[in-house]
Order: C-alpha cells, then sequence, then structure tokens
C-alpha cells in the first residue's frame, strides 16, 4: 500500500492506493497557502491529520505504507518539502530519476517528491509548474498518445504543455486566466451575478469572446453588470465572462499548436468552454474520467519506474550473481505458482514469462501470469518477460510487474522504452555488428541467440573488440554445457524446457523440478 498526495495551493488530496487502485481517498481544506501563512511545521501537521484520518478508515497506520507520492505544491517552499524545479524536456523517466527521497518528522513512511518543471533561457527562468507535468503524462498515457500535441490544462493558471509522442514535454506557458476568473467571481462588484457552477450557454459564450476581442476585456467585464442589470440570467452572464477572459489564451494557443492536436482538460465547464472558442476539428474536450484520474496516472506511473531505476542495479547484481535465468514457456496459472517455487527452491533466482507468439495466448493473459509471479516473490526471485517483440508487450510486462525485458531480436524502440521504464534490457544478437547495434541502443545485456554450437574461439573473437559486451548464452543451453558457457565468459545463461521441464510441471513432480533447479545453481 502506498498513498499520493495532491496538494495545491488551497486544498489538498490525500489517496490511499494499492498497485493502480485507488483504494479510499480524503480532501482537505488546506493547501500550500496554509504554510506560507503559518510555517512548514505547521502544514506538516494539518497534513499528518489528513493523513491519520484517512488510514484509520482503512485500519492502518503510516508505518505500513511503502512510500507516500507528493506531487503539485506538496514540493513547493511554501510547501512540505523544497524540491527544486528540473529543466524541460521531461518525460515521466527523467522525473523519475529526479524524484527526492524525505523522511518528514512524526510520519513514518518515506516520501517522494515529485520535481516540478521549469521552462529556461540560460540562467534566465521563462515559466514553470508543479503538478501539470504529472498530470500531462497521465493524460498522454491514457489516450495513447501516439503524435506531438498541445494539451490545454486550465485550472488556477492555464498550463498550455507542448508534449510530443513519446511522451516528453517538450514545452510550456503559463496564463493568469484561472485566477481572473476566480477574482471575477469572488471579489469584484460581479460576485454573485456569475459563478463557476453553471451550464455554458454556447451564444453568450461566442459573444463574450467577441466583444473582449473588439472592446478589450475590462469593457467586456463591466458589460456583465450592464447585461444584469437588464436582467440577463447567471449562466448567460457566467459563460460571457468565460468567454472573455478565455478569448484572451486562445489565439496563443491556436498559434502554439501550428495545427497540432490540442486536448483539453480540467473541469468540465472550463474543457467545454475551451473547445467552443478554439473551434477547431483538431481540439479535443477529454472526458471526465481521464480528467479526473490524470494526475494520479502520472504519479502512479512515475512512481513505478522510480521503483524499476531502484531496483536495476539488484537485479543486475543478480544476474551477475546466480547466472541462470530459467525461461517459463507456454506457462500455465495453475501450476506456475508451484513449479515456481520449485525452481526458487533449487536456487533459482531469476525466471522469465514469455510471450506467445503462436496465438494460443493473448498479451493479456501472459501478463497475468507474469503479475501473479511477481507479486508472489517481489524481490525473493526477480520475474523479466521474454520474447518481447512489441511496444505494447514491453507495457504490459512493466504494469505486470516484470523487471527485465528479453527478445529474440535487437529493436532499438524495445530496448529504449525498456530503459525508460526503468527495466534491464537484454536484446539477442548473433554478429558483432548485431552485439555493438545493441549495446549502443542502451542494452544492459545482449543474449547470444541461438548459442548452441557457438565455439570458444568465436566468443573470443567477438570479445576483442567488444570488450565491455555482456553476453548471456540462450538456446540449446543444458546442464551438460552449462559450465562451458561460463568458462567462455558468458555472463549468464538462459534456459528453457531443459529446466521449466513441462512433463514434470504436468505430472507435478515438483520435488524432481526442485533437484533439477538446484542441478544447473550448483554450476555457477
Amino acid at each position: 500500500m502506498y498513498s499520493i498526495l495532491d496538494m495545491g495551493t488551497t486544498n489538498t488530496r490525500l489517496y490511499l492506493c494499492e498497485e493502480n487502485k485507488i483504494v479510499q481517498e480524503i480532501k482537505g481544506e488546506f493547501g500550500a497557502s496554509y504554510g506560507k501563512k503559518h510555517g512548514r511545521e505547521c502544514l506538516g501537521e494539518r497534513f499528518k491529520a489528513l493523513l491519520d484520518e484517512l488510514l484509520s478508515k482503512c485500519g492502518l497506520e503510516a508505518c505500513e505504507l511503502e512510500n507516500i507520492v507528493a506531487v503539485g505544491m506538496a514540493g513547493s517552499e511554501i510547501g512540505l518539502c523544497d524540491t527544486p524545479h528540473i529543466p524541460l524536456p521531461v518525460d515521466a523517466h527523467i522525473l523519475s530519476e529526479n524524484v527526492r527521497v524525505e523522511k518528514l518528522p512524526e510520519i513514518d513512511a518515506p516520501f517522494l517528491f515529485i520535481p516540478g518543471v521549469k521552462k529556461t533561457n540560460g540562467d534566465k527562468l521563462l515559466d514553470m509548474m508543479r503538478g501539470e507535468e504529472c498530470e500531462a503524462i497521465g493524460i498522454a498515457t491514457a489516450i495513447s498518445l501516439d503524435e506531438d500535441a498541445l494539451f490545454i490544462l486550465p485550472g488556477t493558471h492555464n498550463k498550455i504543455v507542448e508534449i510530443n509522442k513519446d511522451g516528453k514535454v517538450t514545452d510550456l506557458r503559463t496564463t493568469f486566466s484561472g485566477e481572473l476568473l476566480d477574482s471575477v467571481v469572488s471579489n469584484t462588484i460581479l460576485a454573485g451575478e456569475v459563478t463557476h457552477d453553471f451550464q455554458i450557454v454556447e451564444p453568450f459564450l461566442l459573444k463574450g469572446a467577441l466583444y473582449a476581442k473588439e472592446n478589450g476585456i475590462n469593457a467586456a467585464l463591466f458589460q456583465i453588470r450592464v447585461m444584469a442589470k437588464n436582467g440577463v440570467g447567471t449562466h448567460e452572464l457566467s459563460s460571457f465572462l468565460y468567454g472573455s477572459v478565455i478569448s484572451e489564451d486562445v489565439s496563443l494557443i491556436k498559434r502554439l499548436a501550428a495545427g497540432k492536436k490540442i486536448y483539453v482538460g480540467g473541469r468540465k465547464n472550463l474543457r467545454e468552454a475551451y473547445a467552443l472558442l478554439l473551434g477547431e476539428e483538431n481540439a479535443f474536450a477529454l472526458d471526465d474520467e481521464i480528467c479526473s484520474s490524470a494526475m494520479i496516472r502520472g504519479a502512479m506511473l512515475i512512481r513505478k519506474i522510480y521503483g524499476a531505476l531502484s531496483r536495476r542495479a539488484a537485479v543486475i547484481s543478480q544476474i551477475e550473481k546466480k547466472k541462470v535465468i530459467a525461461i517459463i514457456r507456454d506457462a500455465e496459472a495453475e501450476t506456475c505458482i508451484d513449479a515456481a517455487e520449485a525452481l526458487y527452491e533449487g536456487g533459482i533466482r531469476l525466471a522469465e514469462v514469455t510471450f506467445d507468439r503462436s496465438g494460443k495466448k493473448s498479451t493479456q493473459e501472459t501478463a497475468a501470469i507474469i503479475r501473479m509471479l511477481a507479486e508472489k516473490f517481489g524481490e525473493k526471485m526477480y520475474i523479466g518477460a521474454g520474447t518481447v517483440t512489441r511496444i505494447d508487450e514491453v507495457f504490459a510486462a512493466f504494469d505486470a510487474g516484470a523487471v527485465y525485458v528479453i527478445s529474440p531480436n535487437c529493436d532499438s524502440e524495445i530496448i529504449s522504452l525498456t530503459r525508460k521504464l526503468g527495466m534491464v534490457s537484454i536484446p539477442a544478437a548473433y554478429t558483432g555488428s548485431e552485439i555493438a547495434a545493441a549495446m549502443n541502443c542502451g542494452a544492459d545485456y545482449v543474449k547470444l541467440f541461438p548459442a548452441h554450437g557457438v565455439s570458444a574461439e568465436y566468443v573470443k573473437a567477438i570479445c576483442a573488440p567488444l570488450s565491455d559486451a555482456k553476453l548471456l548464452a540462450v538456446g540449446g543451453v543444458n546442464a551438460e554445457n552449462a559450465s562451458q558457457f561460463f568458462k567462455m565468459g558468458f555472463h549468464g545463461i538462459g534456459v528453457g524446457s531443459n529446466l521449466y521441464d513441462k512433463k514434470l510441471i504436468r505430472e507435478k513432480k515438483f520435488d524432481e523440478l526442485r533437484e533439477l533447479a538446484r542441478k544447473y545453481s550448483s554450476l555457477v
């Protein structure tokens, strides 16, 4: 279990989560502005009270939380911990690498503060945001973004975020339209005449935008008072107000979009207002579910990558130490746990579950088995995914808890995505050129495949110019020849049916499977 803290300027939301699900949530009527007024210590006390209230609903204590992921103003200079902004461009991987880990007084769980993002020109600060980077990444993930786009994220401040097809935030602009709307609604003579809680009346929205364009926003705002005197209703007046203020953003958005698709988030009437005023075929108002879950989805992804990055060194260390990867092919949900238990008891600490190329088992079915094993063994035995040849399989493996990805080929996109998600990358190659290409793409290890029949002279010739290559032998490896591969200088071996013996598993001879596993692990 873990928690996600989404702190704004005036409000705080706290979520209790398990894997990718929200178990419980709570809202606090305070934000970073409370820390500015009363000090960080008092803000921490308010947060602790909110956390205790959340945990008490589920019968938990803070020490039972794996961590607390802090997003938005929690990491500001007036929040719980001053976490510096990092420069553009950023993606989930870069944000994960820059997570700040802190322990706060009287809270028995570590905090993971996700940094904000800044736009600079040399040493000069041009723009910045906190929290919206998570929101943008959450939206990009939800809609499976595959082309450059512009995200409009209206709130207290309106963020115009440029994000590319690879999910990297490349540019941002901020406008004051949110604060201006709030000020007009709450702190001017128009208070009571206009509201944020209204149904958009399209003719008045467009009329407000046109009036502001022709006469300026100041005249447009006073025109609302005139219309109120003439008996115009609240929905119409509020629509006119939104049109007047938002029209200032529309020309900027269109210029920045330059033909790219525009996705609009935020609360419902803001989404509709921006989409209507943009009035373009390539402008889309996102649905309620995507908008409401965007921040959480982004924070969950960043946390998961952070966890994978934290485990990378441990996974690599285990490969170097234990050297044997069991290849679990055609796994059945009914027997894979018992079989994996036997492998573990026999000394195996690494196992890959292969995706099926024959069409007998779907990607989702294979991912479900990876998840089952990953949840069962945790860090006792590291579970990876094998025969990975498609991008969707990388994502499915990552979501299921795989910590390394093994492929039968060398695909630069697969390698790049695997590394971005924090997993260990093990593509296959055979020739010196292929091995060098895999390493240049970022592979951690290279699977020499098929290894059956390869000579010591060949390996020596390969490793002479590529002395930094870490090779794993896969294909035709058995208990009789395994030690020869170690003598040749291979960093490890992958063993399929010669270890994950389907006949033994089918007959439930797990004691024999355990002894077979012990035979391989004793060779190391």
